[in-house]
């Protein structure tokens, strides 16, 4: 550039824009400092900002920022990588944190939520079901939850919440929980038994109408038609429904077979009829291997074995290599 042949303003918009170009973006430690300190200034007296690192299904981990209000039990969870994200992309802190206000005003209710009826648990016990895990990736993350083990994988305990203010969510079962209903494990798993099937219902669909709902369009996948999709009818953390309580043997009555079962992810799971079995079970290890490897996202991969339900003896085990 000629300095002699720009103005003023131009010079100052050049340099300005070379300052831009080399613009410098704080880390998620300080970025995380510097908007919780905006926010909780924006706010003002009687709240507090916290961070957090909350570690989901794998070990994947978010961050987030947790707001509270004096006298208030609730204190919305506000997750800030993807804020982090855009700001790396150039959005200027101030709009981030108008972002992030503007979310958590949406998300706080005008009443507080009475959480008493959630230590009795004659009032919680209709309301269990579980999800299922990869237990080695979880191990850390089960120490404190009487979950049980299922081959690879890890049942885990939980509540289903209605709420007229926030509406419908989970709470993991932990041990704590326990201690204050004073039941075992085995009470809590005989619920859980009983009432799983109403609170989450398994949905049972032919893979070729799964997969029709999401292209909206008609398929031509003939050698797909026996292949069934298994999941709750919410079609969140569905796959736990294969393993409900006669839902396997109920399927291999109806299709008069063996079954083998893959574990699509964490919402679901296909199910084969042993003779349209039309792939080689190593091909079909390697198949699901790879499509959980770049496919499925991290958080949502349940296993990369492949099962089989013998319908004679009710037996579900892992098919072995070889």
């Amino acid at each position: 550039m000629d300095i002699n042949r720009v103005s003023n303003d131009e010079l100052i918009r050049e340099i300005k824009g070379d300052r831009e170009s080399s613009r410098e973006y704080m880390g998620l430690s300080e970025f995380t400092k510097t908007i919780s300190e905006l926010i909780l200034s924006s706010l003002g007296e009687g709240f507090k900002v916290s961070s957090k690192e909350i570690i989901k299904n794998n070990g994947v981990v978010y961050h987030a920022l947790l707001i509270s209000k004096e006298g208030r039990s609730i204190a919305p969870t506000i997750y800030i990588d993807q804020f982090y994200e855009v700001y790396k992309n150039g959005m200027p802190l101030k709009k981030v944190v108008m972002e992030i206000l503007t979310m958590y005003r949406n998300s706080m209710p005008k009443t507080d939520l009475d959480l008493d009826f959630f230590f009795d648990f004659s009032k919680v016990s209709d309301k269990l079901f579980f999800k299922v895990v990869n237990f080695e990736k979880n191990k850390k993350k089960l120490e404190n939850v009487p979950y049980r083990k299922l081959m690879d994988m890890a049942m885990v305990p939980l509540c289903r919440m209605r709420n007229e203010v926030l509406g419908e969510g989970v709470i993991t079962i932990d041990n704590d929980h326990l201690k204050s209903w004073e039941i075992s494990e085995d009470e809590l798993w005989e619920n859980i038994g009983e009432h799983a099937g109403s609170v989450a219902p398994p949905k049972v669909t032919g893979l070729v109408d799964f997969l029709e709902r999401m292209a909206g369009q008609r398929l031509d996948m003939g050698p797909l038609c026996g292949i069934r999709v298994v999941t709750n009818t919410s079609g969140n953390l569905g796959a736990s429904a294969a393993f409900y309580p006669g839902v396997l043997e109920e399927l291999a009555d109806d299709m008069e077979s063996d079954l083998y079962i893959i574990p699509s992810s964490v919402h679901e799971t296909l199910v084969i009829p042993d003779p349209e079995l039309e792939m080689d079970v190593e091909c079909l290890k390697d198949m699901i291997h790879e499509v959980n490897s770049t496919t499925v996202s991290e958080e949502e991969v349940l296993s990369d074995n492949l099962y089989r339900y013998d319908r004679e003896s009710g037996r579900l085990f892992v098919v072995k290599a070889g």
